[in-house]
């Protein structure tokens, strides 16, 4: 018992010796949309936004490090045609936190991927042009996701991001009915992103 004891302690320090730990901040841009499943649905147009970011980073070794993502990140779509609703767009503002892992498989290169939960701050509509919030909220207060992204290194201390983010659950808090008012059954809304950015190491 002693012996393995002993190894693991000696495994956790070479860990701890040989990890470093960085501060990530950064932004850039929003490409998003919405998807849905099983039901007809209206014309929409993808919305550009924007993101602000902070990521602490551990490094366990050259290759490998794990991190978090701490995102202010505005999403949204617009519709296509608005003859018959009021409502020209929607907008949402969420808290990201996305825990991720990093493989850095050559020094300017790596590929990352995480699950995160989106936390709801606003949503707001665009109505005659004007952005209110939203009365009635059709988003879920939390929104968990998925991201998968390659991030560039081309200086010291700078890097650049793309990343694909898309909701594990179901989106809109919203039940769809037929023109009967009958409910439609498994129906799933998707709310998918494109982010590109930049961030710089501050630590």
């Amino acid at each position: 018992m002693k012996p393995k004891l002993i190894l693991i302690l000696l495994l956790a320090c070479s860990m701890s010796s040989n990890a470093q730990f960085r501060i990530h901040a950064g932004g850039g841009a929003n490409f998003s949309n919405i998807s849905f499943k099983n039901i007809q649905a209206p014309e929409l147009n993808s919305a550009t936004n924007y993101f602000l970011s902070i990521r602490p980073e551990i490094g366990l070794n050259e290759l490998f490090s794990i991190g978090l993502d701490i995102q202010f990140s505005r999403k949204g779509y617009t519709y296509e045609e608005v003859i018959n609703v009021p409502v020209a767009g929607y907008r949402f503002q969420y808290l990201d936190l996305i825990p991720q892992a990093q493989f850095r498989f050559i020094k300017p290169l790596a590929i990352y991927g995480g699950l995160g939960i989106g936390i709801r701050t606003s949503e707001k509509t665009n109505i005659g042009d004007v952005w209110n919030e939203a009365k009635t909220k059709l988003s879920k207060p939390a929104d968990f996701t998925y991201v998968a992204g390659l991030r560039v290194f081309p200086f010291k201390r700078f890097s650049l991001q793309a990343q694909f983010a898309g909701s594990l659950g179901s989106f809109l808090d919203i039940e769809f009915t037929n023109a009967t008012g009958v409910p439609i059954p498994n129906v799933t809304t998707k709310l998918n992103n494109i982010q590109l950015g930049v961030a710089y190491q501050l630590y």
